[in-house]
């Protein structure tokens, strides 16, 4: 069965470490954050559905073609439960999940996860640097294997990504390590611009 693939930038976080809203930090293009995760995943042609809490984000991308904005229906209650809003029980569409807080990745690693993610679509596949999971992004089925194992989580475990990770089939792709860095502090955002 062929998948629709859907982009899903996750912007909904409090950024209480960095100490301002991620999103809206000024990206290297000149757009902010938000915007700049949004023109990636359009630029491969994939329609997008950005979870926030955020109503600046709203009107940041009310007018964007392919692009819609979802709030999430809580505070910031972590990444998992955002996407508790989009992973349905059908297995029509696959989520190609995107954090607002990795300005450095560019469309060629993109287009290999998708590529990677095309040779078994029915499993889950997670960005690797060469140390660690990259797990906000990756590409997640939806069906109900998948959202029985996120309402598990959610209900059972402790509502943690990881968590969800180790209750689905999955693979990894290593990915350039430099395009994966998350930047979550002022010290992570003076390192990235030098």
């Amino acid at each position: 069965m062929s998948r629709r693939l859907l982009g899903v930038v996750l912007a909904g976080g409090a950024s209480r470490r960095m100490g301002a809203d991620k999103a809206l930090l000024t990206h290297p293009d000149g757009s902010s954050w938000l915007e700049a995760q949004v023109q990636l995943l359009r630029s491969v042609g994939l329609e997008v559905c950005v979870l926030t809490g955020h109503g600046r984000h709203q009107a940041l991308l009310s007018s964007r073609e392919g692009v819609t904005v979802q709030a999430e229906p809580w505070q910031p209650a972590g990444p998992l439960w955002a996407l508790s809003c989009v992973l349905h029980d059908r297995d029509d569409e696959a989520l190609l999940t995107l954090p607002v807080d990795m300005p450095g990745l560019r469309c060629e690693a993109l287009q290999q996860l998708i590529r990677c993610w095309r040779s078994q679509p029915s499993r889950a596949l997670v960005a690797d640097d060469g140390s660690r999971l990259q797990h906000l992004f990756g590409i997640y089925p939806c069906g109900a294997l998948y959202r029985k194992a996120l309402d598990d989580e959610l209900t059972e475990g402790k509502g943690r990504w990881c968590g969800w990770l180790e209750r689905i089939p999955h693979d990894t792709v290593k990915l350039p390590s430099d395009q994966l860095v998350n930047v979550n502090r002022p010290i992570d955002l003076a390192a990235l611009t030098g």
